[in-house]
């Protein structure tokens, strides 16, 4: 299935900031990955347009699906949209000809926060799928947050849907099992990584085989088809192509 998206981050963040982003495109198409997911954070700051427009032209040629990753938080501390840098963003992903961009939720508070304000901005931005992700902050990774703001968001058909990522439930102290169950529906992109507890802390790690894993739990909650990002640490860059086919190789048997 063609459904695979390569994270950049996957490579390392030294070694994608020494190579840059645009070393690694070809190396995931020939991978077999359906797609790239470009990181803002690894794009130098007075050469971002620059890069992005070098980029677009090699996903292009490569004919790869493309999400931009920008963390920035969708609501200001003030609980207001972060309409300033949505602009930026969206501005950065149009340049890469991206399908989706992804960003955080942010301080969204449903008393305060105007999802009106959402629903008018993207009202402009029909090119692009807007993405909000779980991310490691206990306000941004928190289920109940993110349950309040796809609920408000859908009753009033404001086009943003999830990005689940299977390993940040543990940095923000959140059930795996409980976000699964509250959050499924919202679900439109998965990133899959697998997180464990040693000496220095919670760290990620490639995916293993086994039933018992996390990762394996969240993957069979969704359908094989649902767009899927590999966003664990991928050495040596070889191994790409052997992690893409696990994952189609996974997705057919429970197809069949």
């Amino acid at each position: 299935m063609q459904n695979v998206i390569i994270p950049l981050n996957a490579f390392g963040r030294d070694e994608v900031l020494e190579s840059g982003q645009l070393f690694y495109i070809e190396h995931i198409a020939k991978a077999g990955a359906y797609g790239v997911e470009v990181r803002r954070e690894l794009l130098p700051e007075n050469e971002k347009v620059q890069q992005l427009t070098q980029i677009k032209k090699e996903i292009a040629r490569f004919g790869l699906f493309t999400v931009y990753s920008a963390p920035i938080e969708l609501w200001k501390e003030d609980h207001q949209l972060n309409i300033e840098m949505l602009t930026t963003v969206f501005e950065e992903a149009l340049t890469l000809r991206a399908g989706w961009l992804k960003v955080s939720l942010g301080h969204f508070q449903k008393d305060q926060s105007n999802l009106i304000d959402l629903f008018n901005f993207l009202k402009q931005q029909t090119e692009i799928q807007l993405l909000v992700e779980n991310d490691q902050t206990l306000y941004g990774g928190n289920i109940q947050n993110l349950k309040t703001f796809f609920e408000s968001a859908l009753a009033i058909k404001v086009p943003v849907k999830m990005t689940f990522d299977a390993g940040n439930w543990y940095y923000a102290n959140q059930s795996v099992e409980e976000a699964l169950t509250e959050l499924a529906p919202f679900v439109h992109y998965l990133h899959l990584k697998q997180v464990e507890k040693n000496q220095k802390g919670l760290v990620t790690v490639p995916l293993q085989k086994g039933q018992s894993h996390s990762w394996k739990r969240v993957f069979n909650t969704f359908p094989a088809e649902l767009t899927k990002a590999l966003e664990f640490p991928i050495q040596p860059i070889e191994k790409t192509k052997d992690y893409v086919r696990f994952i189609e190789q996974l997705e057919s048997e429970v197809l069949v």
